[in-house]
């Protein structure tokens, strides 16, 4: 169990794999917000600044939704990519600098995944 407070992003156009997220974290003290447009993330960042956002998770099927997230990268909140496809997922790798999860396995060992990382990010 996540003992730590704080709040968690999930940018998720398709929104099953948001849902699953949000739920299995329902007994935790974080808070996850889910949204399908990055004008909302954005808005909700700059409208309270005092909120801790962990990182935003952003989930995609396609890479040209990648272009969404280049508003957040201002934001100065880590994002954590996470595509569902798996060729997206190996494009991505070659990328530096950029946190990457391989989510195109089953929706169990996805929240596992976002679990595990959300512990690693709370115990930083």
């Amino acid at each position: 169990m996540i003992e730590a407070k704080g709040n968690f992003i999930i940018y998720d156009k398709q929104g099953p794999l948001g849902n699953v997220i949000r739920h299995s974290l329902k007994k935790t003290k974080i808070t996850v917000y889910r949204y399908k447009r990055m004008s909302r993330i954005a808005d909700f960042i700059r409208l309270r600044p005092k909120v801790n956002v962990l990182f935003i998770l952003f989930v995609f099927n396609e890479e040209y939704e990648l272009v969404d997230c280049m508003e957040l990268a201002k934001l100065n909140v880590p994002i954590v990519f996470a595509p569902t496809n798996k060729n997206s997922y190996k494009n991505l790798c070659r990328v530096k600098g950029i946190e990457i999860m391989d989510v195109s396995t089953s929706k169990i060992e996805y929240v596992s995944q976002v679990i595990n990382f959300l512990k690693l990010e709370l115990h930083n």
